[in-house]
């Protein structure tokens, strides 16, 4: 009997071990795939990896025309590096799904080309300023500089991110975290996770 017992701890706990290592590297690399698609501009395939809730908000077409105009933007050259600094929180069961927390950080080169240069000076001055202002504003004081050689803002961006899973352990699919959807949020998370936001 004490054999049988020793045998049970031992299996419970290699699964328990697995398990927890299988969410992790599963949670990474879908969460990486996902970033990566959208860095290739593969929006269509990057769809596969939001929450389904998501697109009975937002229609999946228009989430995605969405997308191609910010990178298509002729006013606007963008250009974003992968995530960086990620940290996964464990994850937590809420009701049937499993929810983790992602902090993470990118760059982000920003570069408006609508902008009408003034032949004031200070005048171009004014308006590259309260644009840095404006984007602090988004991104968080001290977070943006205007580089004055190539005119591109540079934008280091801290970021949070649900990715959330049936099973606790692969096939997650993320929501990241604006403050600003907060009302977006609460229809498609859990309260205990939204009321934190």
């Amino acid at each position: 009997m004490k054999r049988i017992l020793i045998l049970l701890i031992l299996v419970s706990n290699l699964t328990f071990g697995q398990t927890t290592e299988n969410y992790n590297e599963n949670l990474n690399k879908d969460f990486i795939e996902y970033n990566d698609l959208i860095l290739k501009q593969e929006f269509e395939k990057s769809m596969e990896y939001m929450l389904p809730e998501f697109f009975e908000i937002i229609p999946k077409n228009q989430m995605i025309l969405l997308m191609k105009q910010v990178y298509n933007n002729p006013d606007l050259e963008f250009q974003a590096d992968k995530p960086k600094d990620i940290v996964y929180g464990e994850p937590i069961k809420i009701e049937e799904k499993y929810y983790s927390e992602i902090t993470y950080s990118y760059d982000i080169k920003m570069k408006f080309n609508n902008i009408e240069e003034s032949e004031d000076e200070e005048q171009n001055e004014l308006t590259k300023n309260l644009m840095k202002l404006q984007l602090e504003k988004t991104f968080g004081s001290g977070n943006v500089n205007f580089n004055k050689e190539t005119q591109f803002y540079e934008i280091h961006s801290i970021k949070n991110a649900f990715g959330i899973s049936e099973n606790g352990t692969s096939d997650w699919k993320f929501v990241v975290v604006e403050p600003k959807q907060k009302f977006i949020l609460e229809k498609i998370l859990p309260k205990e996770l939204t009321e934190k936001l």
